[in-house]
């Protein structure tokens, strides 16, 4: 594999993760963005891991563009407004970018944001993909990889179980709701779903397909704890939700997410189940079940993810492509 120049947008928890798992790779972290400007000036290995690692944090991402010292952006700020201006700029600079917010760009842009940074990123030579933040892999990538060994018409069912403790309070807060009195279904979570969806409709060849949205936000019966988060009764503590893809009447897909602290424990028959389930049914009769404990802690193997398509993403052409495109060596 090539070595790369990478740089970091985000100071968090998942940037640390991506500042350990970059010692494993060819790769070289040369630049660090901050998104606030009180963190500049600082190493980014003290901000995340607590030990420098001779890389000072900037907060001028147009000057980091400017200065020509890396080749890939490994984004993980937040979702929404200033994802994509960070998305632009780079598609303008002609650099790669790989994040973790969505993994399908068509369901998660919109038709205008989407044509208009695939165009952008064109002109340069940009390449923009998305490792997607829980369910990626397990909820789109890896049932739309398995389907592929079975015969039409394939249906698909998936259930992941997430135990929310170890997210970020960013995330808790601001993309979740936790600690609020928001009720219905979670906007974010059925997004994210609605992207793997897609992406299994898209392996599956379906065509035309209706989608309906169950279940939402889950309120809390008694006081508890969300990572830091202190929730109270009537307050959102994560999320029951689910998503099922019909076509003509006949249901073809169906996820379902449910993320709550201490999942395991409080899920109906979960016990000792495995927190991934995939079940895939082919037209003769034929089918294929997974059963997987992926680890409670999604952050490390989010990083490990963004790192290995560092390389990966080089072989594609340029534009904006889902985490399905990414070739898996």
């Amino acid at each position: 594999m090539t070595a790369r120049r990478v740089a970091i947008y985000g100071s968090g928890r998942t940037a640390g993760e991506l500042v350990k798992e970059l010692r494993h790779s060819p790769h070289v972290l040369a630049t660090a963005i901050a998104h606030s400007a009180r963190r500049a000036g600082q190493d980014i290995g003290a901000l995340t891991i607590g030990e420098p690692v001779g890389v000072t944090a900037t907060a001028d991402l147009d000057a980091a563009l400017r200065s020509g010292t890396f080749d890939v952006l490994l984004y993980v700020g937040l979702s929404g407004q200033r994802q994509a201006e960070v998305m632009a700029a780079c598609a303008d600079a002609g650099v790669d970018v790989v994040h973790a917010c969505f993994v399908h760009p068509g369901v998660a842009l919109g038709e205008e944001l989407h044509r208009d940074l695939a165009r952008r990123a064109a002109a340069t030579g940009s390449r923009i993909v998305g490792t997607g933040m829980i369910p990626g892999l397990w909820l789109d990538v890896l049932p739309s990889l398995l389907s592929s060994g079975l015969p039409a018409p394939v249906s698909v069912w998936g259930r992941r179980l997430s135990d929310i403790s170890s997210w970020g309070s960013d995330v808790l807060r601001h993309e979740l709701g936790v600690g609020s009195t928001q009720t219905g279904a979670s906007p974010r979570i059925d997004l994210i779903l609605r992207e793997s969806a897609h992406m299994i409709a898209d392996g599956l060849n379906l065509g035309e397909f209706s989608l309906e949205t169950r279940g939402g936000l889950a309120l809390a019966e008694e006081p508890g704890r969300v990572g830091e988060i202190d929730v109270l009764p009537g307050q959102v503590e994560g999320f029951r939700q689910e998503l099922v893809v019909t076509v003509a009447g006949q249901e073809r897909v169906r996820l379902a997410w449910t993320g709550l602290a201490n999942v395991a424990s409080r899920v109906s028959g979960s016990g000792t189940a495995a927190t991934v389930e995939i079940r895939l049914s082919g037209g003769d009769g034929s089918g294929i079940e997974l059963r997987v404990n992926p680890p409670l802690d999604p952050y490390p193997g989010t990083a490990a993810r963004m790192v290995r398509a560092v390389g990966a993403i080089a072989t594609l052409p340029p534009g904006l492509h889902p985490t399905s495109a990414l070739p898996v060596a």
